[in-house]
């Protein structure tokens, strides 16, 4: 990876790819990115409204289809993608809660066992990241935001790790709590893995 794109505002839209102004993702788009000189895409994605039925843990059919092929798109430019949950209506990067812990791990889970094993057989060009910004606040976490956003990042791991195949060695992408780097510093702990030297750690840099 050398420079990398973000396709916001699209995929993880609420819950439709054009809900937030943007245009349907096209072969001829992702071709001009890389002809801009990037090398790497990241797509946020919802999953959340987009299971069925409404509100169980399988994702729609067509819409794993419809990310698969815009995966494809860069992935087929021999680009990097990096494949991520987005805000999702909020559901994991809100509720870093005891309250919420055993369900959102148990969806967390299974949409990640679902979007593993459909990229299962890809080469190290794809990546996963397993959460977005997940924070109760935007002050200092407490020990029960720390605890609960890492549950997160190792039912993440786990889940894709468990598919096996090309996902017993993929490198995965897990957050510092809302991706602060000082939270990271000052709280982080790596998930374990199976794997040596296969996690990357993502921060966001909004300070100042």
């Amino acid at each position: 990876i050398t420079v990398g794109w973000n396709l916001g505002n699209t995929l993880e839209a609420q819950c439709g790819e054009t809900a937030w102004g943007n245009p349907t993702v096209t072969q001829a788009f992702i071709n001009s990115v890389k002809a801009a000189g990037f090398n790497a895409i990241r797509i946020p994605a919802a999953w959340n409204c987009h299971t069925n039925p409404a509100g169980s843990t399988t994702i729609d059919a067509a819409w794993m289809a419809r990310v698969k092929q815009v995966v494809d798109y860069a992935y087929g430019q021999n680009m990097y993608v990096i494949l991520n949950i987005h805000w999702d209506g909020g559901w994991l990067e809100e509720h870093p809660l005891y309250a919420n812990q055993v369900a959102n791990n148990q969806r967390q889970a299974a949409f990640w066992t679902q979007i593993a094993n459909t990229f299962r057989d890809y080469n190290e060009r794809m990546l996963f990241a397993g959460t977005n910004e997940v924070h109760a606040d935007y002050g200092t976490p407490t020990a029960e935001h720390i605890k609960v956003q890492q549950s997160y990042n190792q039912t993440f791991v786990n889940a894709v790790r468990a598919t096996g195949g090309n996902n017993a060695s993929r490198t995965l992408v897990v957050q510092t709590y809302n991706t602060n780097i000082w939270h990271g510093i000052n709280f982080f702990n790596l998930p374990t893995d199976t794997i040596a030297n296969r996690l990357i750690v993502e921060v966001h840099h909004y300070d100042p």
